[in-house]
């Protein structure tokens, strides 16, 4: 069943990242990758090899949805590396979840720029790009707190439901 929710929840995000939110008339020329702190978000909760496969998975949806005008594969390669590198990171030192979102919100798009320069993407224009990315860290940055906020909500859950495992303390009958 959760598997299930994982896959619906990741489907509402790529389909609002596609129809609204890559609409929308924002200052500076960037917006807000859902999909991105998505992959991030789960790559927090369940770590390096989850992070990895999720991001293959959505990048790869992604790469196909309309309007694609990018070289197939380019995001599913980005997110796979993102995915994996903020699990990696959250597996070796849990305390700096903050610092990882920013280091990977920072990264990817410099990641799928190049990623689609080395694919010949004939639209990877630097100067554009680096004129557009200060936006596109800040609006990421602003749903960073979402993302922890959901991230410790998950991982709070998960916590509680293996501090006491049922049966764990036997029971007294009164005599």
């Amino acid at each position: 069943m959760r598997g299930m929710a994982v896959v619906l929840l990741a489907g509402l995000i790529m389909i609002v990242q596609v129809t609204v939110v890559n609409r929308l008339p924002l200052p500076g020329g960037g917006a807000p990758d859902l999909v991105l702190m998505g992959v991030v978000t789960f790559a927090l909760a369940r770590g390096a090899v989850a992070g990895a496969l999720t991001g293959f998975i959505v990048g790869l949806v992604t790469d196909i949805l309309p309007p694609a005008a990018h070289v197939i594969g380019q995001y599913a390669l980005v997110f796979c590396l993102v995915g994996y590198m903020v699990g990696r990171a959250a597996e070796r030192a849990p305390g700096f979840g903050a610092v990882t979102v920013i280091i990977a919100v920072m990264v990817a798009p410099l990641l799928s720029a190049g990623v689609g320069g080395l694919l010949g993407d004939p639209r990877v224009d630097w100067t554009e790009l680096l004129g557009v990315w200060p936006s596109l860290v800040m609006y990421n940055l602003a749903i960073a707190a979402l993302v922890f906020w959901a991230v410790a909500r998950a991982s709070g859950e998960r916590r509680r439901r293996e501090a006491v495992p049922t049966g764990a303390y036997p029971v007294r009958r009164r005599v």
